[in-house]
C-alpha cells in the first residue's frame, strides 16, 4: 500500500528547503526556550515541509532521504538553534516503521499520514500479553517532542502474569510499542539547564492495549524495508539521525567565535582580537577539528552504505565505524564550543548570547545513552576484537 504525500519537497530539494527554514528558526533561541517546546508555527513549517518526514519510508509517504542529506539537514537546523535541530533529530521516529510489518505501518500511517514520532527506547514500560497485543502501562522520561508528536514509540518488557517473559538467552524481552498521542499523558517535566526548548517531557501510558502487530524488535529484528537508512541496524539508523546535531553546534560556535575575533578589541592596544596569535591558533585548531570530525562521519556513512548495498548487509566492525565517527563528532563538538565560550570572554554569559545557548545543549546532549560510557566501551571492545553484544550497534 503506498500513502502519498503532499510535500513539494523532494529528497534533492530537502537541504535546500532546510537552509530557509533554518533562517527562519535562527534568531528565536530565546523564545524557543521560554516556550520550552519548539513553537507552533515551527513545528507546522517542518511538517508542510516535509523536514519531519526525512526518515520516513517513501512507500509509506515520506521522503526517505539518503543518509548523508539527512545529516547535511541537521546539521543546518542545529547550526540556526540546537533545541530546534534535536527536535528535528528526534521527530525522525517515524523511521521506525520500517521495523513494522509493511500492512501494519501503512494502516497506521493512514489514520497519521506524515506521522511525527517521538521515542522513548529504554524499556521503561511492562506490556501483559493479551490474545492479540500487549496491555501497556509505564513512564518514559525525556520524549522530545511529545506536545507536538502523533505517535509515540515506547520500549517496554513483555510480561505474562505479571512476570517478564524471557528469551532463549534468558534476559527480559523488550520490544517498541507505537501508541496514537492521544492515548498517552504528558508530565510536565522539563525544566533543565541544557535543551530547554525541546519539550522532553515524561510521557505515560496506562493501560492502554497495543496490537501486536503495532510493535517490533528493532534490536533483533531486521527493518521490514531495504535502503541505506535501515538496512544496516536500529543503532545505525539512530546514530545517523544524530550525526548532524554536534556538527551544527560546533559550526555555529566557531560562527560565534569568528565573529567575535574581528568585532571585539583589546586594551589598551586597540587590536582586535583576530590579531592575537592565540586566536589565530585557537580558530585553526577548531576549523581542522570540525572539518575532520565531518569527514569521519561522512567517510563512516559511506563505508555503511556501500554495505548495505552489497546485499549482506553492513558487519558490527563497519556499523562501529559509524558510531565512533558520532561519539567522536560529539567529543569535537563539546571542546570546540567550550574553547570559543572561553576565547570570546564574559560576553558569552548573557542568556541572549548564542555562544552559551551552544555550550548548554552540547552538554545537554551529550548525555544521551548514544554517547555514554557503556556505549564508547563496546565500541572499544570491538575495534579490539574482543567478544561483544552487537545489538546496540
Amino acid at each position: 500500500m503506498h500513502v502519498q504525500t503532499t510535500t513539494t519537497t523532494s529528497p534533492e530539494s530537502v537541504v535546500e528547503v532546510a537552509r530557509a527554514v533554518a533562517a527562519e528558526v535562527d534568531g528565536r533561541g530565546e523564545e524557543i526556550e521560554r516556550a520550552r517546546t519548539l513553537p507552533a508555527d515551527l513545528v507546522a513549517r517542518f511538517r508542510d515541509t516535509g523536514l519531519f518526514s526525512m526518515a520516513l519510508p517513501a512507500v509509506f509517504g515520506g521522503l526517505e532521504c539518503p543518509p548523508l542529506t539527512v545529516v547535511e539537514v541537521i546539521e543546518e537546523m542545529s547550526r540556526a538553534d540546537p533545541s530546534a535541530g534535536w527536535t528535528l533529530l528526534i521527530g525522525q521516529g517515524a523511521g521506525f516503521l520500517a521495523w513494522l510489518e509493511p500492512a501494519a505501518a501503512a494502516d497506521l500511517v493512514a489514520v497519521h499520514p506524515r506521522p511525527i514520532v517521538a521515542s522513548s527506547m529504554a524499556p521503561a514500560g511492562r506490556g501483559e500479553e493479551t490474545g492479540d497485543g500487549y496491555r501497556l502501562s509505564g513512564r518514559w522520561p525525556f520524549t522530545s517532542g511529545c506536545a507536538h508528536s502523533d505517535l509515540l514509540m515506547a520500549g517496554f518488557v513483555a510480561t505474562r502474569d505479571g512476570v517478564p517473559v524471557t528469551t532463549a538467552q534468558g534476559a527480559p524481552a523488550q520490544r517498541m510499542a507505537f501508541v496514537p498521542a492521544g492515548e498517552t499523558d504528558i508530565v510536565d517535566t522539563w525544566r533543565v539547564a541544557g535543551l530547554r526548548g525541546t519539550g522532553s517531557h515524561d510521557v505515560v501510558v496506562r493501560g492502554t492495549v497495543v496490537p501486536r502487530e503495532l510493535t517490533a524488535d528493532p534490536f533483533f529484528e531486521q527493518a521490514k524495508q531495504p535502503g541505506p537508512l535501515y538496512g544496516a541496524s536500529m543503532f545505525s539508523f539512530l546514530m545517523t539521525m544524530m550525526a548532524g546535531f554536534p556538527l551544527g553546534v560546533a559550526r555555529r560556535a566557531l560562527d560565534e567565535f569568528h565573529a567575535a575575533a574581528h568585532a571585539r578589541t583589546r586594551q589598551p592596544a586597540g587590536t582586535s582580537m583576530a590579531e592575537e596569535p592565540v586566536t589565530q591558533a585557537a580558530i585553526l585548531r577548531c576549523e581542522s577539528a570540525v572539518r575532520a570530525a565531518r569527514a569521519l562521519v561522512v567517510d563512516a556513512i559511506g563505508l555503511v552504505t556501500e554495505a548495505v548495498a552489497s546485499g549482506n548487509g553492513a558487519p558490527p566492525p563497519v556499523r562501529a565505524r559509524l558510531a565512533g565517527a558520532v561519539v567522536h563528532a560529539m567529543t569535537t563538538a563539546r571542546e570546540v564550543v567550550e574553547t570559543a565560550f572561553h576565547s570570546c570572554g564574559a560576553r558569552s554569559l548573557y542568556a541572549g548570547h548564542p555562544l552559551q545557548r551552544c555550550f548548554r545543549d552540547v552538554h545537554a546532549a551529550s548525555q544521551h545513552v548514544a554517547f555514554g560510557q557503556e556505549a564508547v566501551k563496546r565500541l572499544g571492545r570491538i575495534e579490539l576484537g574482543l567478544p561483544t553484544p552487537t545489538f546496540l550497534v
